[in-house]
């Protein structure tokens, strides 16, 4: 245990239980556990969820959104599907309390659970032996005002350390105040995004060659992604690795859409 612990005792993110009291400086020998013992099964079984496309975990699933895919990013790490609005499942309570908190236990949890994914990933040499950095999607100006905290700057530092690796700020995010994405419908996201970000031209040296690891909290249609991707592409960056916490559950069954039936002559029928 840290001498910080007895004043600002851990909590389990998800539920804001106390964790256990484990001896000062870790005396058990045992790293205090980052969820309580009521919500831990409950986090092992939402990484459990199978992907609908791949029929793989979701934990093991590497399917990235089509429109990620267009960009050239075709693999993407994620623990859990994260359900718009719900506060009820563990994994979206983590990813609440990333966003609103500058709760370090909770983030280093995340990067514990994720680098391993992403080791797997780099060791399956997809990339011809590039080198890889960490880089991440910033997050607005002003909802850092209001929380204090940007979850993927703060998630791909904990990565970075964990997997050894340079962490690149290698995008930026416009000052001037733009739309959510979450108000947004898929086609106007990557309009959006694209005009958010941009590419901070002094690391453009440290990006070119390399396999970039791109982080971000959550994954919807991909828009923010592939913005960024095609910016650390611009730079020369050669490969690219997508790594969230969550996916929208949207992306595990895309809607298939049923064209429309059509006359001999390619029309609609009038309806």
């Amino acid at each position: 245990m840290k001498i910080a612990d007895l004043f600002f005792p851990p909590q389990c993110p998800s539920c804001g239980e106390l964790l256990s009291f484990d001896g000062f400086f870790g005396a058990s020998g045992v790293e205090r556990a980052a969820l309580c013992p009521d919500c831990l099964p409950l986090w092992e079984k939402e990484k459990e969820e199978p992907c609908g496309l791949c029929g793989e975990k979701v934990i093991n699933c590497q399917c990235a959104t089509k429109m990620m895919q267009s960009a050239g990013c075709k693999t993407f790490c994620k623990l859990v599907y994260y359900r718009p609005g719900n506060r009820e499942e563990v994994g979206n309570r983590i990813v609440y309390r990333i966003k609103d908190h500058a709760d370090r236990n909770a983030v280093n949890f995340l990067a514990g659970e994720l680098a391993p994914q992403i080791r797997a990933r780099m060791q399956a040499g997809e990339w011809g032996g590039n080198a890889f950095f960490v880089t991440y999607l910033p997050r607005r100006a002003g909802t850092i005002l209001k929380s204090g905290n940007d979850q993927a700057k703060e998630l791909a530092a904990a990565l970075a350390k964990q997997l050894e690796l340079p962490l690149i700020p290698a995008v930026g995010r416009h000052a001037k105040n733009r739309t959510p994405q979450k108000f947004l419908g898929p086609a106007k996201r990557l309009s959006n995004a694209t005009a958010a970000f941009y590419l901070r031209e002094k690391y453009q040296s440290r990006v070119a060659g390399k396999t970039a690891i791109l982080v971000d909290d959550i994954v919807t249609s991909g828009a923010s992604m592939t913005a960024g991707v095609r910016l650390l592409r611009r730079a020369g960056a050669k490969g690219f690795l997508a790594v969230a916490v969550a996916s929208d559950e949207c992306n595990r069954n895309p809607v298939v859409v049923t064209p429309e039936p059509q006359n001999e002559r390619g029309y609609a029928p009038y309806r």
